[in-house]
């Protein structure tokens, strides 16, 4: 939650603009008071979108799906201007954090929280399918931990269950869902089902009590392939919640229990005043203490509009704390910072698998749903960028053959062959991995170095190869690249000379003081360099230089 911003709106229809809770592909949302008081969160979409009949028809198609789904378990639509000059979409806000934010910030929940869980989201369920609806991503991003209990948001993905044209939102075979959550058949490609949303209510509850998935992988490639052929990891789930969360999690759609039938194997659940621990209602305190806040300082502003804002590209949703990927043993604990960087990065190759890029401009053109409108509600945790994106050489990638054709370097080569900056240790880490799904292989090695003073530098090499799956290498690297692409947080460079493109990170935060992404060809490079030798500012010679080893270490081979 952000206070706003100069060019941000103050007046969106009969709603007063509080402050900004976030923004992706299609809009930016808004927590807003209205006439009567009561707070709301609105989705408005962007203003270079307006003008585009399909997406003002996508969202119109929004506003009707959302409105047909009530009941205490959802959070429902209370207005909406679809043919305003930018279409906005108004929600009943819920200060609440979502089930994300739990695990990262507090851990697993115990048992009988679980359970109330699995009674509330069942009964979202029920009542979403009642009104003809499949979520498609119920995830524990899209599901907040209210004061009373969960409540499950964002149907921006959902789709009617009526055989009716008008209201397909994306395309045959696109992959439509966050991968660690999704079904089976959505993992193939296939049109979900009510039945596929039960099955990411089963992989909600196993990560609301271990902390992870029940398919994890080193790349998403592979939690796509263990999703379709492999048995969950529910060594950790309690024998009280297995019961329950085994038969949601079967391969075959049949084979699932109705919610209602999963409502009934909960039984009843007893009433509570806190039906959450004690962490779990910190945070909830936390986040009505910045409402509160942000609602104050919203009484002492005078009630002028701001300028509009200005006509520029807005990225996907930055991802937001996202349920961690359990890796194989290794020699030593990987940083915070790679491994989120490594989740960003693989999981624009199972993107990429059923999402064909814009052969025109190699750009990136997925079908993503519009943010959620919930406070710092996480969205999926691989962002797309919307729209075309430069591509340097104007060949479409669709044409481009592979240049790296070679295994990403294992870490004991890459510290022979990659020069980096005196004091470093030897590097550890792992790889090359090497994932093939639908005809796609894609090879990654993350290799870290240290040293003695506290400094650290992180390197991930991932090669994708053209198979005869769906996009060329080239498509893919520039698929999984964009994700990284936040226009308020990136700037890009198209001068570094050893590659096409490259991305920096345009201010330090705690992963570190300088982050570059490079991409040439089919071969994606991330570089990572903190520490206090490494102030930022002063950074960037060294990591754009470790950036050029780097790639030359799998070009040599």
């Amino acid at each position: 939650m952000e206070a706003l911003g100069p060019s941000d709106p103050h007046e969106i229809g009969p709603y007063r603009a509080v402050a900004l809770l976030g923004q992706g592909g299609m809009g930016r949302v808004f927590l807003c008071a209205g006439p009567d008081g009561r707070l709301v969160a609105v989705k408005r979409i962007h203003e270079e979108l307006a003008e585009d009949g399909g997406v003002r028809a996508r969202f119109r198609r929004e506003v009707e799906a959302s409105r047909k789904v009530s009941g205490v378990r959802t959070v429902p639509v209370v207005d909406a201007d679809a043919d305003a000059p930018l279409p906005w979409l108004a929600s009943a806000f819920v200060a609440a954090p979502s089930l994300a934010e739990v695990l990262a910030s507090a851990g697993p929940l115990p048992e009988e929280p679980v359970r109330r869980l699995a009674a509330g989201l069942a009964q979202a369920l029920v009542d979403v399918h009642r009104a003809g609806l499949v979520h498609r991503d119920l995830k524990p991003s899209n599901v907040l931990l209210a004061e009373d209990g969960p409540r499950v948001i964002d149907f921006g993905i959902a789709r009617l269950l009526e055989d009716d044209g008008r209201t397909e939102l994306t395309g045959t075979g696109m992959l439509i869902g966050s991968p660690v959550s999704m079904s089976p058949e959505q993992a193939l490609g296939r049109e979900p089902t009510a039945a596929s949303d039960v099955f990411s209510l089963g992989a909600t509850l196993v990560a609301a009590c271990t902390g992870h998935p029940p398919f994890a992988g080193r790349s998403m490639p592979d939690v796509l392939y263990k999703i379709v052929h492999a048995d969950p990891d529910l060594s950790t789930v309690p024998p009280g919640l297995r019961v329950l969360v085994d038969p949601c999690l079967a391969k075959e759609p049949e084979a699932r229990p109705a919610p209602a039938e999963l409502l009934e194997r909960v039984g009843p659940v007893e009433p509570a005043v806190r039906p959450w621990p004690l962490e779990v209602r910190r945070l909830i305190a936390d986040r009505q203490a910045q409402v509160a806040h942000h609602v104050g300082a919203a009484r002492a502003r005078p009630r002028n509009p701001a300028p509009a804002a200005p006509n520029v590209p807005h990225a996907a949703n930055p991802p937001a704390a996202a349920v961690p990927l359990r890796r194989p043993p290794r020699r030593g604990p990987l940083p915070a910072g790679l491994a989120l960087a490594a989740t960003v990065l693989l999981a624009g190759t199972a993107l990429g698998l059923n999402l064909l890029l814009d052969g025109g401009d190699g750009g990136a053109a997925a079908a993503t749903g519009p943010p959620s409108a919930a406070p710092s509600a996480a969205p999926s945790a691989a962002p797309v960028t919307r729209g075309p994106t430069p591509t340097p050489g104007g060949t479409p990638l669709a044409q481009v053959k592979d240049k790296y054709t070679a295994k990403t370097p294992a870490c004991k080569k890459a510290g022979e062959t990659v020069e980096v900056p005196d004091g470093f240790q030897p590097p550890t880490g792992h790889g090359p991995y090497k994932e093939e799904l639908l005809g796609t292989t894609s090879t990654q090695s993350l290799c870290v170095w240290r040293t003695r003073s506290g400094d650290e530098l992180n390197v991930i090499w991932d090669v994708y190869r053209t198979g005869h799956g769906p996009g060329t290498g080239a498509e893919l690297a520039k698929h999984s690249f964009e994700q990284s692409y936040w226009p308020q947080d990136t700037r890009r460079d198209l001068r570094l000379g050893y590659a096409e493109e490259g991305l920096w990170k345009s201010k330090p935060d705690l992963s570190g003081n300088c982050i570059l992404w490079a991409r040439d060809v089919n071969l994606v490079v991330f570089v990572q360099l903190s520490g206090p030798a490494y102030p930022p500012g002063e950074c960037e010679p060294a990591t754009k230089a470790v950036g050029e080893a780097a790639v030359a270490a799998v070009a040599g081979r």
